[in-house]
């Protein structure tokens, strides 16, 4: 099921352009955006590992006081919160053009400006709405290759029990009372 790209392929995701053009929240509290920020980067991980990419997902944090931008890594993806007046874009578009090695660079945003300003050769475009389809796809995919892969074993799920050492039960005869 894994697919690979081209060499090296760089995913970059404007990720409050996807949270707000996805979901199309106008107004959510806080609590609701960092559900969604947590859900985006989680999808994001399984994208990465199917795909074969390295992935990025920038968050807009110019309101905040960080002086310095925030970089972490959660389940394969580099999660970055730009610094106190920087915006996402400026990260991205600084990202786009000096991140090196890569055959292809994808930005996903539905930002018109921004799509203008990336776009150069090996820098491709992939809007919000076409990217959702793409890992919907993938979701979809992954749960129809684990429901058939399940339909193989016959619906028979074999007690821990039978899969342990003789030995294990002999010196815990507890370990399986309920």
């Amino acid at each position: 099921m894994k697919e690979e790209f081209d060499n090296k392929s760089l995913i970059i995701v404007d990720g409050h352009n996807f949270i707000f053009n996805f979901y199309k929240s106008g107004k959510l509290g806080r609590e609701k955006i960092e559900y969604l920020k947590e859900k985006l980067i989680y999808d994001l991980g399984w994208y990465k590992s199917l795909k074969s990419c390295d992935v990025v997902v920038v968050f807009d944090a110019r309101k905040s006081v960080n002086l310095r931008r925030s970089r972490r890594i959660v389940d394969g993806v580099e999660v970055i919160h730009s610094r106190k007046n920087e915006t996402a874009d400026d990260v991205i578009e600084g990202m786009a053009v000096a991140r090196k090695g890569y055959k292809k660079i994808f930005v996903v945003t539905s930002d018109y400006l921004q799509q203008k300003v990336v776009f150069k050769k090996n820098v491709y475009r992939k809007s919000v709405r076409e990217f959702n389809i793409e890992l919907r796809d993938f979701k979809r995919r992954i749960r129809e290759t684990v429901i058939n892969q399940g339909k193989g074993l016959s619906g028979k799920f074999f007690p821990l029990k039978n899969k342990l050492n003789v030995d294990i039960e002999t010196k815990n005869p507890d370990i399986y009372k309920k």
